[in-house]
């Protein structure tokens, strides 16, 4: 009767809430006060797949999602609600038969890193794909490794875990279980570098014997292909490789089966070859029929990545949270692009809370916008960051500081080139500025 009430109760604050526009945690919420554990009460007739991790979390689960619908799947995906356990239980039981049955082939979770150690204890994950694990949120976070023995506390038997082999981080949980590990990375290519370009590495030794770990090449922070001369640990061989990565004509392979690319960005390489890993290994589908409903991906599901035209200029919207990884690839992203370019800059306080913290700003690689031609800074953080990219060394000529964002037609008419938006925040008030910029 318990899961039941939960259930009913669930679906109409879920409803109300869709009504009112509030968030998809809330019911979930309250669902388990009504039937404490109630997840562990539910039968599912499919298989459950967990994605974590530090970045590509929201990406990866929605190509996933995708990937196995376009092949007959029938998926519940929490593509719009929050990935901790309210918003998860929200999703489910908004999902299931009133008798607690998850009918779908899969139930595809995104989860927070911190919180997959809470889910297990009530489902046990058939897959669990953990992306990276990189500096995020210090405020809330610390490091990488506090993360790690968090994800490690929620290991289970019998669950597989699909790893990233380019990071010597995420990688230590495979050590000392005898679950199944299925290993994706990317392999060197034009962007790939000999040296670190952003602002954190936090692997600069080898986690087994402490020694100097020597890198063959960098994707992007502590992302890439490694060794330890003292000990031996090294890269594992993957079994889903993405390789021969061609950024101008758009496409790249995987295990030699050729893909388009629908973003070229380094970062949603990694996210399809992952996603690419977890539908085989889950379902059985062959690798060139996952990679086809790949190519009908439309990133901008996310909500982080969309197209706009402003003063009839192409202006691309690149949405980040304060993580020093995700804004140091939007830099990437942006520098990558052929001049003249124009970059507005929306720097906030921390996400809903309005924590006043600035320090993610020394841990991003600010230094490589210095040949941006236009940069223009907007937000509640403005000046800060302004201080930051001075820091930087980067021409103050170049830097306009907005004061409000009604003021923004004024900054962007001294401007030329393409439109680059990049937030540090998909949670604060950016959503201002960006309807003052489709009005442009």
């Amino acid at each position: 009767m318990r899961l039941f009430i939960a259930i009913c109760v669930c679906r109409v604050l879920y409803f109300i809430g869709r009504l009112i526009g509030k968030g998809t945690s809330k019911p979930g919420d309250i669902a388990r006060i009504v039937c404490p554990a109630v997840l562990k009460r539910l039968k599912f007739d499919g298989k459950v797949i967990c994605i974590t991790g530090t970045n590509g979390k929201t990406t990866t689960s929605n190509l996933v999602t995708h990937m196995l619908r376009e092949n007959g799947y029938t998926v519940i995906n929490n593509s719009f609600g929050s990935n901790m356990l309210g918003g998860i239980t929200t999703s489910l039981l908004t999902n299931c038969t009133f008798g607690g049955r998850v009918k779908a082939d899969f139930s595809v979770l995104e989860i927070d890193e911190r919180w997959l150690r809470f889910f297990v204890k009530e489902v046990t994950p058939d897959y669990v794909l953990l992306t990276n694990l990189l500096r995020d949120q210090i405020v809330r976070n610390c490091c990488p490794e506090i993360v790690l023995e968090k994800i490690k506390l929620g290991v289970t038997p019998g669950t597989t875990y699909i790893l990233n082999a380019n990071d010597p981080v995420s990688q230590q949980v495979s050590w000392g279980i005898d679950n199944p590990i299925v290993w994706f990375a990317l392999g060197e290519n034009d962007r790939s570098t000999k040296e670190c370009r952003s602002g954190t590495n936090d692997a600069k030794v080898c986690p087994k014997c402490m020694h100097e770990l020597s890198y063959d090449y960098y994707h992007y922070n502590h992302v890439g292909s490694f060794h330890c001369e003292n000990c031996g640990f090294e890269t594992p061989k993957a079994d889903f490789l993405g390789h021969d990565i061609d950024f101008a004509g758009g496409k790249f392979f995987i295990n030699g089966e050729e893909t388009q690319i629908t973003f070229d960005a380094t970062y949603f390489m990694f996210n399809t070859v992952a996603a690419a890993a977890v539908c085989c290994s889950a379902s059985g589908m062959e690798l060139k029929k996952a990679l086809a409903s790949a190519e009908t991906f439309d990133i901008g599901v996310t909500k982080r990545y969309e197209e706009i035209t402003v003063l009839g200029r192409r202006c691309q919207l690149i949405l980040t949270k304060q993580n020093p990884a995700s804004i140091d690839q939007s830099v990437d992203f942006v520098t990558d692009k052929e001049s003249p370019r124009t970059l507005i800059i929306i720097s906030n306080n921390m996400f809903h809370t309005e924590r006043k913290d600035v320090l993610f700003m020394y841990d991003v690689a600010y230094e490589n916008l210095k040949d941006v031609e236009h940069i223009v800074i907007v937000g509640k953080r403005r000046y800060d960051m302004a201080v930051r990219l001075k820091l930087g060394g980067i021409d103050m000529e170049r830097v306009q500081v907005c004061d409000e964002a009604e003021g923004l037609r004024s900054c962007l008419e001294k401007t030329e080139g393409n439109i680059y938006v990049m937030t540090s925040s998909v949670f604060s008030n950016e959503d201002k500025v960006l309807e003052e910029l489709k009005k442009l």
